[in-house]
């Protein structure tokens, strides 16, 4: 990923952040194996109303953490736009897997806005972490694979990218397709 010198330097996101157990994760490991963290990580979430008091309490565990640390209750779709352009170092995302149809929704909005694409799309995903990663930026994300649906998001990710970034298959977590999205 990055080397222990670099660490320092980066301005991180969470996207889809839910409660911040990701990036908090990445933040604790980073602290425990590197002895530094990014100078500022990011928590964009849409369900602000439900997460950001978790988020808060959750940011309890890491005191006297060096990083600062915000919580950004917006769509992802806010990064298209152009105060985003080249803003992150490094993404870390756990998007929606489902798309409104393919399932049955649950009667909780709440757990349908976690599942399933209802706020915005896949592409507005993509399209927002092209946008704000910096050059030799880095994303990675979990890509559920929809085959019984006709639909790989590894393959969608691709052509949307298209050749200006690289996209690579790094291995599965739980038939869960881990990937990285490379801004050289």
């Amino acid at each position: 990923m990055y080397q222990s010198q670099d660490i320092a330097s980066l301005r991180g996101l969470d996207l889809c952040a839910g409660c911040g157990v990701i990036g908090l994760e990445f933040l604790f490991h980073c602290r425990k194996e590197h002895s530094q963290v990014p100078q500022a990580f990011d928590f964009l979430e849409v369900q602000s109303e439900t997460y950001q008091v978790h988020f808060a309490k959750n940011i309890e565990n890491l005191a006297g953490i060096a990083t600062e640390l915000s919580f950004v209750p917006e769509n992802y779709n806010v990064l298209t736009q152009e105060r985003f352009q080249n803003f992150y170092d490094l993404i870390l995302c756990n998007p929606p897997y489902f798309f409104a149809g393919q399932g049955t929704l649950s009667p909780s909005e709440f757990k349908n806005r976690c599942r399933f694409f209802l706020d915005s799309d896949f592409a507005n995903l993509i399209k927002g972490i092209q946008n704000s990663l910096k050059p030799e930026g880095k994303a990675y994300l979990l890509l559920r694979e929809q085959t019984q649906h006709g639909w790989s998001a590894f393959q969608e990710a691709a052509q949307l990218i298209g050749p200006r970034l690289r996209i690579s298959h790094l291995g599965d977590i739980r038939g869960t397709s881990f990937v990285e999205i490379h801004k050289p």
